[in-house]
């Protein structure tokens, strides 16, 4: 019992191999005689458990994981954002009247030369013998400026019946050529509303899910709202996104406005996930 209190003093030295070989052949020695020692070096080698170092490892996988959703979310945000306001910058500014597109109009044997006013931008479609001359400009245009000279658009009279300039605005075309002995019959171009129905169709949607997603809150139906809480999300992303798009309603680029409402509906659901999970993790 004497060398016990000198021998444990010894045994974390042993144990890590930084006793002296006379050290270590004492303890050694010491501990084939005495359990209670060898019992004590039984311990100190015995691997320490890292449980306890578990829940912080968790920790920090847990902040970042909440990190990289605050950053997709504010990035989805920001981006949303950034193609709402291109959006608008470059949506067409239907011009109603060929007064206010055209500096001038002149015509030669074989030609007609459309001068237009500064930063306007001219649509042509051709039906028959008949070309339709539609006018827009842009906000980008209009706060930018693009020249201080006209700019002018040449087209051949080869084949061509009677040019007219679409109002849309529920009057009739104006003529801007005339073929001697054609007859232009009356009539104008509507203003497209398309985006108007699909808005609508967002918005009929939506509200139905959030009446079947409160409904399914209120009757404690877990699992089933949550799942039309994602399908009411991508609905109101839609409907945000044609307000942040696709107002006013009159196009003349359809297909323009639903390719920037989609990637900004996008963006919003990205946004609106990253939220949900950041809500379910408080």
């Amino acid at each position: 019992m004497k060398d016990c209190g000198i021998v444990k003093d010894l045994l974390p030295l042993v144990a890590e191999n930084m006793a002296s070989e006379e050290s270590t052949a004492f303890v050694k020695a010491h501990l084939k005689t005495c359990e209670d020692c060898r019992n004590a070096f039984e311990e100190m080698k015995t691997p320490v458990d890292a449980e306890p170092a578990a829940p912080l490892k968790t920790l920090k996988k847990s902040v970042k994981k909440r990190g990289l959703l605050i950053a997709g979310l504010i990035a989805c945000l920001v981006a949303a954002l950034a193609f709402g306001a291109f959006a608008r910058l470059l949506k067409p500014i239907v011009i109603h009247s060929a007064f206010e597109a055209f500096e001038s109009v002149h015509i030669d044997s074989d030609h007609i030369y459309l001068y237009q006013t500064r930063n306007t931008k001219l649509t042509l479609e051709k039906e028959g013998g008949t070309v339709y001359v539609g006018a827009y400009t842009t906000l980008w245009d209009l706060w930018t400026g693009k020249s201080a000279e006209w700019t002018s658009t040449e087209l051949p009279l080869n084949g061509i019946d009677a040019i007219l300039f679409e109002t849309y605005d529920g009057t009739d075309h104006e003529i801007l050529y005339q073929r001697d002995g054609y007859p232009v019959e009356a009539g104008f171009a509507l203003p497209r509303l398309v985006m108007n129905y699909y808005f609508l169709m967002a918005l009929a949607g939506t509200i139905v899910l959030a009446v079947v997603w409160f409904v399914l809150r209120m009757t404690k139906k877990q699992k089933a709202s949550r799942v039309f809480g994602v399908l009411l999300l991508i609905g109101g992303s839609f409907v945000l996104a044609f307000l942040a798009a696709g107002f006013p309603a009159t196009t003349i680029a359809p297909a323009r406005e639903l390719a920037f409402v989609l990637v900004i509906a996008l963006l919003l659901i990205g946004a609106g996930l990253c939220g949900r999970k950041l809500l379910r993790k408080e």
